[in-house]
C-alpha cells in the first residue's frame, strides 16, 4: 500500500468516524488521526518512530470497529518498522493483524499472524508484547473450540503479566480464562475467575474491565437460573457503561436482560431490551445481535399471541442468519418458526421448519462431537507436553545443582568432577526412560479409551433408541384403543341416523308431520352424540401430537389430574393391544383440589407412562404364579402436600427385593429378561423429575406385597 493511499485513508477516517463508536473512542481515534497527519507534514516522517508508533496505535483502535481498516494500517506499519529495524512496532503490528482477522472470523489467518508476532517479539525480548500475544492467541483458540490450547496460552500470558506486575493485563487474562470455563459449562469455575477479574479491575479503576466482568457474571447467573443476581450484575455493567459507552456491552447485556424479562412475562421491558439489542447490533455492524434481538421480539409477540408479528420477526432473523451462516441461530429460528406456524394452523410450514430445526440441530451435535474428539486429542498432547516440561525442569535442576556444587568443590580432583558428570548423565538417562515409558502408557490408555468411548456411544445410542421405540409402541397401541371407542359410536349413530332419515322421508310423504318432527328430533340427538364423540377423538389425536412433538424450553401450566388419567389409560390399553391375555384392574384417585403445575407436559407424561407400564408388568408377572383369588391392581392418585403435588403409582405385585432397591434408578439396570428392557426408563424418569423439574422421585416397596413410586413436583 502506497504512502498516498495511507494519507487518503487517514483523511477518510477523519470524516467518516461516526456516532457508532463511543465518545471516548472517537476522541482517541480523532486525536491519533490528527497526530498522524501532523507527522506527515514533516520531511522524513516515514523513518520517525513516533509516527510509526502512532499509526500502530490507530490500527489497534480499529481492530474491533473497522477490522479491514486496521489490516491496511497494520501492514503499512510492518513495512515502515522493517525499514528502520523497529522490532517492537513490527511485533505489535503483527499482533494487530491477528486481532483484526479474529474479529473477521478468519481464525487460521489470525493464528498465523499471532505466531509470526510471537517469533518477532522473542528476537527483541519484548516481554510485555509477548504476554499480549499469548493472551490473544488464547482468545482465538477459544473461538474455534480448542479449549486446552486456549487455557495453555492464557496461563502463559497470566504468568508473564504477574511477573511484570501488570494488574490491568492480569484482570483481562483472568477474565479470558473465566470465559473458557463458561463455554465448557463449568459455571462455578467461571464465576470465581470473573469475580477475581472484577476485584482487580476495580482496584485500578479499570472501567472497561469492570463493566465486562459485571456483564460476564450476569451471564453466569442467568445460565444458573438465578435471574435476580443476573439482572443486578447486568444493570451494574450498564451503569458503568454510561461512562465507557461500549456498544458491545450494551448489546450483550440487553440481549440477556430481554431473555430474563421474557421468562418473567414482563412484555414491555423485554420488548425494550430486545429493541436496544437490535439498535446496538446495527451500530456495531453485528448481525448476530440483530438476529438475537429479532428472535427475542418474535418470542415476545408469540407470548402475546400476535402471530403475524411473531412470524415477521422470526423470518427476518432467519434471513440474516442465513447470510452469515450461523447454524445455532438458524436452529433456534427454525424451531421458533415451527411453533409460530403450528399456532397459526399451517401444518405444512410447521413441519418444514421443524425438519430444518432438526437438520441444523443434528449438524451442530455432529460438530460438537467432532470437537470433543479433537479436545481429547489435544488433552493427550497437552499431557505429553507436560511430561516433557517436567523432565526438562528436572534436568535443569540437576545441572544447576551440579554447577553450584562444582563452584564450592573446585579444589576436588578431576575424578570427583567426572563422577558428578557421570551421575548427572545417568539421572538424565533415567528421566528420558521414564518419559518414554509414560508416553507409551499414555498411547496405550488413549487407544483403549478411544475404543471404549466409541463402543459405549454406539451401545448408548442403540439402547436410547430402543427405549424411545418401546415408549412409542406403548402409546400407539393405547391411542389406537382409545380412539376406536368414539369412532364406533360415530359409526353406530351415523347408521341409525341414516335409517331415521329414510323413515322421516316416508312419514312426510304420508303427510304424517308430527311423526316426522319426532324423527327429526331423534336425528338431532344422534348428531349431537356424533359431534360429542368426534370431539373426543379430536382430543385424543391432539394429545398424541402433544406427546410426539419436540419438547420446548418453556414449561406449561398443566392439569396434573388430566395428565395422570390420560397416561394410565394409554398404558393399560397399549398392553391390552399387545397381549390379549393381559388383564388388570386400574383405579384413579385424583384429588380435585390439586392445582395446575408448570411442567414440561411431554416429559412428565413419559415418566407416568414408564412407571405405570412397569407396574402393570409387575402385577401381570405375579398373576402367572398367584392363586385365583389374586386381583392384579394398579392405582394412580394425586394429592396436594405443602408446596408440592404428589403423584403416587401403586401396584400389588411382588415388590422389589431389598438387595437391589438402591439400583433401580441407575442407568442400564433392569430386572426384566434380556431383550424386554433397556434399563433406561427409570433412570431417564429420575433425570426428568429431579433435574428438569427440581422435584423428587422416591420408591417404597414391600417384598411380596407391592411397590409404590412417589413423584413430588414443586407447585
Amino acid at each position: 500500500m502506497s504512502y498516498k493511499s495511507v494519507y487518503l485513508l487517514l483523511l477518510c477516517i477523519t470524516f467518516l468516524f461516526c456516532t457508532r463508536c463511543s465518545y471516548a473512542q472517537q476522541n482517541i481515534a480523532d486525536s491519533l488521526t490528527q497526530l498522524v497527519l501532523q507527522y506527515r507534514e514533516k520531511p522524513g516522517y516515514e523513518k520517525n518512530k513516533a509516527y510509526i508508533t502512532t499509526l500502530n496505535d490507530l490500527a489497534f483502535r480499529y481492530t474491533n470497529s473497522k477490522p479491514d481498516t486496521s489490516i491496511l494500517l497494520a501492514n503499512e506499519v510492518i513495512k515502515l518498522a522493517e525499514a528502520v529495524d523497529d522490532c517492537i512496532n513490527k511485533t505489535d503490528a503483527q499482533k494487530n493483524l491477528g486481532l483484526a482477522f479474529n474479529i473477521k472470523n478468519e481464525y487460521t489467518r489470525a493464528l498465523t499472524q499471532l505466531a509470526e508476532a510471537m517469533q518477532t517479539g522473542k528476537t527483541c525480548n519484548y516481554t510485555k508484547g509477548l504476554a499480549r500475544i499469548y493472551h490473544n492467541t488464547g482468545i482465538v483458540y477459544s473461538n474455534i473450540g480448542n479449549y486446552p490450547q486456549s487455557l495453555e496460552n492464557y496461563f502463559t500470558a497470566l504468568k508473564m503479566r504477574e511477573e511484570l506486575k501488570d494488574t490491568l493485563g492480569i484482570s483481562s487474562t483472568i477474565n479470558g480464562i473465566g470465559a473458557v470455563y463458561f463455554v465448557q459449562g463449568k459455571f462455578d469455575d467461571a464465576l470465581k475467575q470473573y469475580q477475581r477479574a472484577l476485584q482487580l479491575a476495580k482496584a485500578i479503576q479499570f472501567a472497561s474491565g469492570t463493566e465486562t466482568a459485571y456483564a460476564n457474571i450476569g451471564e453466569v447467573f442467568f445460565r444458573k437460573g438465578d435471574f435476580a443476581e443476573a439482572r443486578a450484575n447486568l444493570l451494574q455493567a450498564l451503569a458503568i457503561n454510561k461512562v465507557t459507552d461500549s456498544k458491545e456491552i450494551q448489546a450483550f447485556s440487553n440481549s440477556i436482560l430481554g431473555a430474563i424479562f421474557l421468562k418473567e412475562k414482563n412484555v414491555a421491558s423485554a420488548t425494550d431490551a430486545y429493541l436496544k439489542t437490535i439498535q446496538h447490533g446495527v451500530e456495531l455492524s453485528s448481525r448476530e445481535y440483530e438476529i438475537r434481538g429479532n428472535l427475542g421480539l418474535s418470542e415476545v409477540n408469540l407470548q402475546q399471541n400476535k402471530l403475524e408479528d411473531a412470524l415477521r420477526y422470526a423470518n427476518e432473523a432467519i434471513t440474516m442468519a442465513k447470510q452469515i451462516g450461523h447454524n445455532e441461530l438458524l436452529r433456534d429460528g427454525n424451531e421458533l418458526l415451527s411453533t409460530v406456524y403450528e399456532k397459526m394452523g399451517n401444518g405444512i410450514q410447521a413441519l418444514f421448519h421443524h425438519k430444518e430445526f432438526k437438520r441444523y440441530a443434528d449438524s451442530i451435535n455432529n460438530q460438537q462431537t467432532e470437537q470433543r474428539t479433537l479436545n481429547l486429542a489435544a488433552d493427550y498432547e497437552y499431557s505429553k507436553k507436560e511430561l516433557l516440561i517436567r523432565a526438562e525442569f528436572e534436568q535443569k535442576n540437576t545441572r544447576k545443582n551440579w554447577i553450584i556444587f562444582s563452584a564450592f568443590a573446585g579444589l576436588f580432583s578431576v575424578l570427583v568432577v567426572a563422577l558428578l558428570i557421570f551421575r548427572s548423565r545417568q539421572k538424565q538417562k533415567k528421566s528420558n526412560l521414564l518419559l518414554q515409558k509414560k508416553n507409551a502408557e499414555i498411547d496405550a490408555q488413549k487407544t483403549t479409551l478411544e475404543k471404549a468411548l466409541t463402543d459405549l456411544k454406539a451401545a448408548q445410542q442403540q439402547l436410547i433408541q430402543s427405549e424411545k421405540m418401546a415408549s412409542l409402541g406403548e402409546l400407539t397401541a393405547g391411542i389406537a384403543h382409545e380412539i376406536q371407542n368414539p369412532l364406533n359410536f360415530v359409526n353406530n349413530f351415523s347408521d341409525v341416523s341414516t335409517e331415521l332419515i329414510q323413515e322421516m322421508i316416508e312419514e312426510i310423504q304420508k303427510g304424517n308431520y308430527n311423526e316426522a318432527t319426532s324423527l327429526a328430533n331423534d336425528i338431532k340427538t344422534n348428531l349431537e352424540k356424533i359431534l360429542h364423540h368426534g370431539k373426543r377423538a379430536d382430543g385424543i389425536v391432539k394429545g398424541m401430537l402433544q406427546h410426539s412433538r419436540t419438547s420446548s424450553n418453556t414449561k406449561e401450566l398443566v392439569d396434573i389430574n388430566t395428565l395422570a388419567d390420560e397416561y394410565i389409560r394409554l398404558a393399560y390399553h397399549g398392553l391390552r393391544a399387545r397381549d390379549k391375555s393381559f388383564n388388570a384392574k386400574f383405579e384413579t384417585r385424583l384429588d380435585a383440589s390439586v392445582p395446575k403445575a408448570k411442567v414440561f407436559p411431554q416429559e412428565i407424561g413419559r415418566v407416568i407412562l414408564n412407571i405405570v407400564t412397569n407396574a402393570f408388568y409387575a402385577v401381570n408377572q405375579k398373576r402367572q404364579t398367584a392363586t385365583d383369588t389374586y386381583e392384579p391392581t394398579v392405582t394412580i392418585s394425586t394429592q396436594k402436600e405443602k408446596s408440592n403435588i404428589a403423584i403416587r403409582i401403586k401396584d400389588n405385585g411382588d415388590g422389589i427385593p431389598a438387595k437391589i432397591i438402591d439400583k433401580v434408578f441407575q442407568p442400564f439396570f433392569t430386572t426384566k429378561p434380556t431383550g424386554q428392557g433397556t434399563g433406561l426408563g427409570l433412570s431417564m424418569s429420575y433425570e426428568i423429575i429431579t433435574k428438569s423439574h427440581g422435584g423428587e422421585l422416591k420408591v417404597n416397596t414391600v417384598e411380596g406385597e407391592g411397590t409404590e413410586f412417589t413423584i413430588l413436583l414443586p407447585v
